[in-house]
């Protein structure tokens, strides 16, 4: 029953001499690169290696010798060296009332190298983004350094729009000058958060425009759109002074 398993599977005997394997199953034959012969008669430390945490060592220790059940996901090590991510599950089980331990272990390396890119893209967001400033009264700007991707924008789009409706910001200033470009930089993105904050009543002013972004912006923007750029914030912000005049100014009349 056991080799017709998906997950690979042990049982070991804590009555014998360091709790050595009695049993193991094809899946985890294929999964470890070790043969049964290899494997039978040997405690399950043979498949850590220098970087398994101990901490998770001692966890499986602990539970082993409370006769607890333990799930731990630790790395672990093929026959030829290589590692890879092993969720391991250790459960007491009673047979004619003698104790063994039973372990199913399943290869999780894609799962986890997935987790680790997503904790690293939530760090890169943080980068991505300096903290959106009030400049001036009704004028916030935020400065974006490194790469962008979508969901980079998407936590962007959200955070622009929740600043300015919190803060009332009528004026935007996005500064890239410390974005990096290249040929797949998707300018349209910024053509979203204008949309959306015009529909909020507030403006977008994108500053830091590099040569190679000046060109990328003609080729790929319908500058019909509306968006308006400047070479520095300095230049964005006495337009914006200039514009708040004229409307005294209309206002006064």
């Amino acid at each position: 029953m056991l080799d017709g398993s998906k997950v690979g599977t042990i049982v070991t005997d804590p009555s014998q001499p360091d709790n050595p394997i009695i049993y193991t199953n094809n899946t985890l034959v294929e999964m470890c690169g070790y043969t049964r012969e290899e494997m039978i008669g040997r405690n399950c430390r043979f498949l850590q290696g220098p970087d398994t945490v101990k901490a998770d060592i001692d966890k499986i220790r602990e539970a082993i010798a409370k006769e607890e059940k333990v799930v731990v996901t630790l790395k672990n090590y093929h026959k030829d060296g290589s590692p890879f991510w092993n969720r391991l599950a250790i459960e007491p089980i009673r047979i004619e009332g003698k104790l063994y331990f039973i372990g199913t272990q399943t290869d999780v390396t894609l799962e986890h190298t997935q987790q680790q890119e997503l904790i690293a893209n939530e760090d890169e967001i943080e980068k991505l983004m300096l903290p959106i400033l009030s400049v001036q009264e009704n004028v916030a700007t935020v400065a974006l350094v490194g790469t962008m991707d979508f969901h980079r924008f998407e936590t962007l789009k959200v955070k622009i729009c929740e600043y300015v409706q919190k803060h009332r910001i009528e004026y935007v200033i996005i500064d890239i000058t410390g974005l990096s470009w290249n040929e797949k930089s998707p300018l349209f993105w910024f053509r979203q958060i204008y949309d959306a904050l015009r529909i909020m009543g507030s403006h977008l002013y994108v500053t830091g425009i590099s040569v190679k972004a000046a060109q990328q912006f003609a080729k790929d923007l319908d500058w019909n759109s509306g968006l308006v750029t400047f070479s520095t914030i300095e230049r964005a912000l006495n337009f914006i002074a200039k514009t708040e005049n004229n409307k005294i100014e209309e206002i006064n009349k």
